[in-house]
């Protein structure tokens, strides 16, 4: 960008151009962190929950239970039955845990992980449509601002297909990329790859036609950035209920294990 904008004349042009887009892209990232804040809470709090129950309420209700004798509840002995394997077989689940997920980065880092991977991310509801959309919204503020500041279309899009980890979407621009240089517009350079909406297909065709390429970028970015926030306010609104309803069972299940056989008792005793 600089180097265009030197060698055009328009280097202050450049420079605010790449200014309005890192700070775009910074508030775009800044939405997507606060809104996995709330979950990372939830599940941290309960993992936090489960470990200080586990290791030092139930301790004391299993010798509370001997001392009591006589049969248990079923719910209290299933769950007597699941905190018995887990304690006795802690070491061999977290190293087994550990091996699942130093084997899956392994996986995931290797040539052909790395494209299942990439596949599969973008087919999970709601999440592939936060990345593919998220990268929609770079690549129209990328390739207008690059455009802006005289960088070949050739260019612009080898910068941009090394903006993407997920193979997927690197490979989409390179194909578009070749059809370029075979001679197609960008607009079918970019149908090729089955990955862009024809939403953006079809401004990108409006913008070459009418020579405005540059701006029509500007206002689809816009556009996809919306439907980021739309997609991340919809799973906040599943997220919430589901998180406060997943912690309500727990808890549940915990209470109801642990104080039916006091309850039991009692019953007996009057």
């Amino acid at each position: 960008m600089v180097t265009a904008g030197e060698s055009g004349g328009a280097l202050p042009t450049a420079m605010k151009r790449l200014a309005e887009f890192f700070d775009s892209k910074d508030k775009l990232a800044r939405k997507i962190k606060s809104a996995l804040a709330y979950p990372i809470f939830v599940i941290g709090f309960i993992i936090v929950l489960m470990v200080f129950i586990m290791t030092f309420i139930i301790p004391r209700f299993q010798s509370l239970f001997a001392d009591i004798g006589g049969e248990l509840p079923a719910i209290t002995r299933w769950f007597m039955a699941f905190y018995d394997f887990v304690s006795g077989n802690i070491v061999y689940i977290l190293l087994l845990t550990a091996g699942l997920i130093a084997g899956s980065i392994f996986y995931c880092n290797s040539k052909a992980g790395r494209g299942v991977y990439s596949k599969f991310i973008l087919k999970v509801p709601l999440v592939g449509k936060i990345i593919s959309h998220g990268f929609i919204v770079m690549f129209c503020r990328t390739f207008s601002t690059l455009l802006s500041a005289g960088v070949s279309v050739l260019e612009a899009l080898e910068i941009l297909s090394t903006m993407s980890n997920n193979t997927v979407i690197s490979s989409a621009l390179v194909m578009a990329r070749n059809q370029i240089v075979e001679g197609s517009s960008i607009s079918i350079g970019l149908s090729t790859s089955n990955f862009f909406p024809k939403l953006l297909i079809k401004m990108i065709q409006v913008g070459e036609e009418s020579g405005s390429l540059s701006g029509i970028l500007d206002r689809t970015s816009i556009y996809y950035e919306r439907k980021v926030e739309t997609v991340i306010s919809t799973i906040m609104a599943v997220l919430e209920p589901v998180l406060i309803v997943s912690v309500g069972i727990i808890v549940l299940v915990i209470v109801l294990a642990l104080y039916l056989p006091i309850f039991s008792l009692s019953d007996i005793k009057q």
